[in-house]
């Protein structure tokens, strides 16, 4: 007698088997009409879009870039390694030509390129301050190159921010009108040191925060483009290895296709950017979205193998009543690990990626419980050839033998099984006591990229790349003409110092010494700050009668009662930010701030410290709450708590495995590796999903023994299940040969999560339920406690 269950889930796929043309025009209108908003796709590769806008973070240091107006800048690194660095006749003038050609760019703000042939020297003679260029035109001789050298170096400010202090680098600094520009900027950049005459051993290299955003929106499209079209290729030749049918390919690809073009449409439609962790959502997609159509097509043609005479409707309304039911949980425990990636994070990207991903895995599997039978329904019943019948039942094929040959060995040696299964648990708890975040955003390219080697260069001949701002205030005008708050901030500036990867600092502080000093006969003890308040502003009223008043507009406010220090790192890594960012913290609030003057971080170190300090918490958050989800669905589903929690077990060995795996090899928690747990549970949990189903059906169901059942799964859902890994495996792996290093270690490590939790639902599964013969699955109560006698003897 059926179930009331089965009676309505008959009645449905009735229907939607009787009107299969309006279900398949339905199915591509969605396709279309959701792929259609794709165009209008915008990229924000910024690492600051890991912050939502209104963090008082990321407001206050929009509030400081537009005070003091900062922008992320790009620079050209100029370095020569020859005995005279880059103070020699070649390359000075070398330097005049690239500052030149960067004015001429429209995209570029001409009053804020800095190089050595834009800034002042400040020195002083009889008559009192002189302000005037390094060169007004670049050197011929090496005598007027020496001479260039002798006025830099004499010049503190610009020692490790400007020049290498050993002369053998400098920079052109840049800044965009418009940083959607910056794209477009940074390969003219690079066209331009292309073309640049250096012919005296310089080498340059285009790098800083403006040209990692820039080339990051070109980089992660190239990825995009390359890795989506081999995934579609892989997963199809996979689909057509398994069935052997053209409708056996075709019809996942559509499911394929419902599935990504859902996620990214809506995504374009409701203005959400893509960031570079979402880049990597089609490509997953193609690999999870065609599992559920794997299953019911694998069902399917066992039914038509061992049923060649009935209808085709007949044929796909039983397949459809067999499988909706584990088609519908896997796709709802697959959608809670992206669910809880986006629920448990408060990053616009991470909530991004696990929202739209949700969406498309539940667009695949509606169209898997619709799209799917309506198509079949259409076509003429074919059999696959991998699905064969005679007198004795179903032949099994080549990936059938090998899946029977597993299960025969498995549940022949249970107890090694269980046995190896808790040394992967250990080791698994091991590895995450080691995890640690740590990160940077040039780890968004590959070292050997140009944009990486820049990076290097500058870290390595410069005070560094990484930039964090400490901004003073004090509460009237004029404030900091006080010789106190000078020499605090002062005090300041030689604490950073002490600090580890910090190279070097600059403020006003640093200006007036030089003017001090050059009013004081040139002399280096005059390198100091005066006593003076009115001294100090009459210093500033001198140099605004022969220098250029927005000479300090990064460095003071025209008040004078807010400044900005800024300390240069050579490391963007986490664990070093977090020393420096928390260590200046606490130096402020013990040492500096008072009700007179104020200093409050910001830049760029501290934003990154800000959103990569969250990453741990939201990483043991999200698999928290898919692993709770999950159980209750699962537990739902098979209408046992027990059931549930057998359930979970392949999919923890499966999370504690890519623990242990990240522990051993040193790979650390950063943007993509915090997900791969939760996503890995939601997608892992379909293959114990499939096998406890199946077993549940075989023995309570169709009546089969027990031990029969567990040799029956093997050859027939075991093979489905076998495919469905591979299509996932290849989704996630493919995604392991990105260019893109964090979305890299993603891949990977999902795909080796999902390897062990469809090995674990194949192996210490089926031996728990020998050992445990749980009743939910239609094992008698009185058998429970009698174990058979190869049990017993093994």
């Amino acid at each position: 007698m059926k179930t009331k269950a089965t009676s309505l889930s008959h009645r449905f796929f009735t229907t939607i088997t009787g009107i299969p043309k309006t279900i398949i025009t339905l199915g591509l209108l969605i396709i279309f009409g959701t792929a259609a908003f794709i165009p209008k796709l915008t990229i924000d590769a910024r690492s600051e879009s890991f912050l939502p806008d209104d963090n008082p973070a990321l407001l206050y240091r929009d509030q400081v870039e537009q005070t003091f107006g900062l922008k992320d800048p790009m620079v050209i690194a100029v370095v020569n390694k020859g005995e005279q660095g880059v103070f020699n006749p070649q390359s000075l003038q070398l330097i005049q030509w690239l500052t030149d050609e960067v004015m001429k760019m429209p995209e570029i703000n001409r009053d804020r390129v800095v190089s050595l042939a834009t800034e002042d020297n400040i020195t002083g003679n009889s008559e009192g301050m002189v302000i005037e260029p390094f060169f007004e035109t670049p050197p011929i001789t090496q005598k007027d190159a020496d001479k260039v050298r002798a006025a830099v170096m004499d010049f503190p400010l610009y020692q490790g921010s400007l020049v290498a202090r050993d002369g053998s680098a400098t920079l052109i600094v840049t800044e965009v009108y418009d940083v959607n520009a910056a794209p477009n900027v940074y390969e003219q950049l690079l066209d331009l040191i292309a073309r640049a005459p250096t012919n005296n051993g310089e080498s340059l290299h285009v790098a800083g925060d403006g040209a990692v955003s820039g080339y990051l929106v070109t980089y992660i499209n190239a990825d995009a483009a390359r890795l989506v079209p081999i995934s579609v290729v892989v997963i199809t030749l996979l689909c057509l290895l398994s069935f052997r049918t053209w409708r056996g390919t075709i019809i996942p690809a559509v499911v394929i296709f419902s599935a990504v073009a859902a996620a990214v449409g809506l995504m374009a439609s409701v203005g959400v950017p893509v960031y570079v962790i979402t880049t990597s959502m089609p490509i997953l997609l193609v690999g999870v979205a065609v599992a559920d159509s794997i299953h019911v097509l694998s069902q399917y043609y066992e039914e038509l193998a061992n049923h060649p005479n009935d209808s085709q409707r007949d044929l796909v309304v039983r397949t459809m009543v067999l499988m909706w039911r584990p088609v519908t949980i896997t796709t709802l425990t697959s959608m809670v690990g992206f669910l809880g990636v986006s629920i448990s994070s408060y990053m616009p990207p991470m909530q991004a990626f696990g929202l739209f991903s949700l969406i498309g895995l539940a667009m695949a599997g509606l169209f898997s419980l619709t799209f799917v039978p309506a198509a079949l329904v259409m076509l003429k019943p074919i059999h696959s050839p991998a699905f064969k019948s005679n007198r004795q039942g179903l032949q099994i094929d080549f990936f059938s033998k090998i899946m029977d040959t597993i299960g025969s060995w498995v549940l022949g040696n249970t107890k090694k099984v269980l046995f190896l299964s808790v040394i992967v648990s250990v080791l698994g708890v091991m590895g995450a006591l080691k995890l640690e975040v740590n990160e940077s955003w040039i780890e968004n390219f590959q070292e050997t990229e140009a944009i990486s080697l820049a990076d290097k260069a500058i870290n390595a001949t410069l005070d560094g790349s990484n930039t964090l701002d400490i901004v003073i205030e004090t509460p009237t005008e004029g404030d900091l003409f006080k010789p106190e708050h000078l020499h605090r901030i002062d005090a300041l500036q030689g604490f950073l110092k002490t600090l580890p990867h910090v190279n070097g600092s600059t403020s006003i502080v640093d200006y007036i010494k030089q003017m001090n000093r050059s009013l004081n006969e040139n002399t280096t003890s005059a390198y100091v700050i005066p006593d003076d308040a009115d001294l100090i502003s009459q210093y500033f009223l001198l140099y605004s009668a022969s220098g250029d008043p927005t000479d300090f507009e990064e460095e003071i406010d025209y008040d004078y009662r807010m400044a900005l220090v800024r300390a240069r790192m050579d490391s963007a890594r986490y664990q070093q930010n977090k020393v420096v960012v928390e260590a200046t913290q606490k130096y402020l609030d013990e040492n500096f701030n008072t009700a007179d003057i104020k200093a409050t971080l910001s830049g760029r170190v501290n934003v990154d410290y800000e959103w990569l300090n969250s990453l741990l918490g939201t990483q043991f958050k999200s698999v928290a709450f898919a692993l709770i989800l999950v159980w209750l669905l699962v537990c739902i589903s098979l209408r046992s708590v027990y059931g549930g929690t057998l359930a979970l077990i392949p999919v923890i060995l499966g999370t504690l495995s890519v623990y242990a795996f990240m522990g051993v090899v040193g790979i650390t928690l950063a943007v993509g590796t915090t997900m791969t747990a939760a996503i890995a549970l939601g997608i892992g949990i379909d293959f114990a999903i499939h096998t406890l189903d199946r077993i549940k059906l075989l023995i309570a169901e169709q009546g089969f023994e027990p031990e029969q059942a567990l040799r029956q799964l093997y050859p027939s859902t075991g093979r489905a299940l076998l495919f469905s890994f591979v299509a996932v495996f290849l989704g996630f792996g493919i995604l392991g040969l990105s260019t893109v290093p964090p979305l890299a270690k993603l891949g990977m490590l999902i795909a080796f999560s999902v390897l062990i939790s469809f090995i674990s639902s194949m192996t210490v599964l089926p031996a728990l339920i020998k050992h445990l013969k749980p009743e939910f699955l239609g094992y008698q109560r009185e058998s429970r406690h009698r174990l058979p006698a190869d049990i017993v003897n093994e």
